[in-house]
């Protein structure tokens, strides 16, 4: 079983999302495995990178050279390109706008009638506004912190720190010439990457929709033809460093039945706190010998 990391690399969490059943407690791991050359620091890509938790802790410690984050929800990917390229005025909206449950509605109403294809501004601080202040972070289907009513013991502040928000988003735009975006389908993602990029060079780290969460969770949940499409391209050689994280569902065990498996302990707060099982996914070890 992969254990649960007991200390942070960094001192402080640098993604300025909150993401039920987040890795960014595998950053410790993920830097053991890095592709490793005696000039160059390795590269990570993340095709489903939703809050890149680890990706950050990584690139803040200073492991790796760049980050490729991809995101098919249009959502996601305004809120990082807003924080990336209209800092100053995420952060000025950060402190500036009203923790009060008619904004709440607001954003949920701007959240939920995005069309899901383009950038804008105002889509991505909303979705960022909907995932700090409803329970676990969820965007859809999730009602806000301390209820409609606001008399619970928590209000729609706990989880927005304006100031220690506004700093992550400041640290994000410091690094953004290290810092790659894109807003493509997971697939087309890593086949881009793989025509562009060192792949001895480049750790993929692989989170997609779980199987049995279905849409539940997830805005761009994945068919079944989609699982396995991606467990074609992973398995198929093409790529030497990849790590793979799933529910552990049966499909998916079929799927990966060649590769190494391991067991893992996320935590999850849902509708309540809980610690599930999962798997974690990588090459048998011969294969990504013979890319060297």
């Amino acid at each position: 079983m992969i254990p649960r990391s007991t200390r942070r690399s960094s001192s402080n969490p640098v993604s300025p999302f909150r993401y039920p059943g987040g890795k960014a407690f595998l950053s410790e791991y993920l830097e053991s495995m890095l592709p490793r050359s005696a000039t160059d620091l390795p590269m990570f890509a993340e095709p489903f990178c939703g809050g890149a938790g680890a990706a950050l802790t990584l690139l803040a410690d200073g492991h790796v050279s760049d980050l490729f984050l991809n995101d098919a929800d249009a959502r996601i990917h305004s809120t990082w390109f807003a924080m990336l390229h209209e800092t100053d005025r995420f952060i000025a909206a950060i402190h500036s706008t009203p923790l009060d449950i008619a904004q709440w509605y607001r954003h949920r109403d701007i959240t939920e009638s995005s069309n899901n294809s383009s950038y804008s501004f105002d889509v991505g601080f909303s979705t960022f506004f909907m995932n700090r202040t409803t329970r676990s972070g969820i965007i859809e289907k999730s009602g806000p912190i301390g209820g409609y009513e606001q008399n619970g013991k928590w209000k729609l502040s706990a989880r927005f720190n304006r100031d220690g928000l506004a700093q992550r988003v400041r640290w994000l735009s410091d690094h953004r010439s290290q810092i790659h975006l894109h807003n493509l389908d997971a697939l087309n993602f890593i086949h881009k990457l793989k025509s562009e990029l060192n792949l001895n060079s480049t750790l993929f780290f692989i989170d997609p929709p779980y199987v049995q969460a279905g849409g539940r969770l997830y805005y761009n949940g994945m068919s079944e033809a989609k699982h396995v499409a991606l467990s074609d391209l992973l398995t198929g050689g093409y790529i030497p460093h990849w790590i793979l994280t799933y529910d552990d569902a049966p499909l998916i065990r079929k799927l990966y039945q060649h590769e190494d498996i391991s067991l893992m302990e996320v935590n999850y707060s849902l509708q309540r706190k809980r610690i599930a099982k999962e798997i974690l996914v990588t090459p048998p070890l011969r294969r990504v010998a013979a890319h060297f």
